[in-house]
């Protein structure tokens, strides 16, 4: 399972999803995002993301593998 990093300032949760993207969620009201390593967004309510984090998360090896097998 992918560890979950917490953002210090918006308290936003990054992970890596089933296919290697990188999933933010917001806690405090339920929404998500969906987005690439670049920040680049797929999907959900959240558009904005800090391109850092989403770089940190989505180029894990965990991430990267799981691109690789589902590309």
């Amino acid at each position: 399972m992918a560890k979950t990093y917490k953002h210090p300032i918006t308290k936003y949760l990054y992970s890596v999803n089933e296919v290697g993207l990188v999933r933010v969620d917001d806690p405090a009201t339920g929404r998500y995002g969906i987005f690439d390593d670049h920040g680049i967004w797929f999907e959900g309510e959240i558009i904005d993301v800090d391109l850092q984090a989403a770089g940190w998360v989505g180029r894990t090896p965990e991430a990267r593998a799981l691109r690789e097998a589902n590309s």
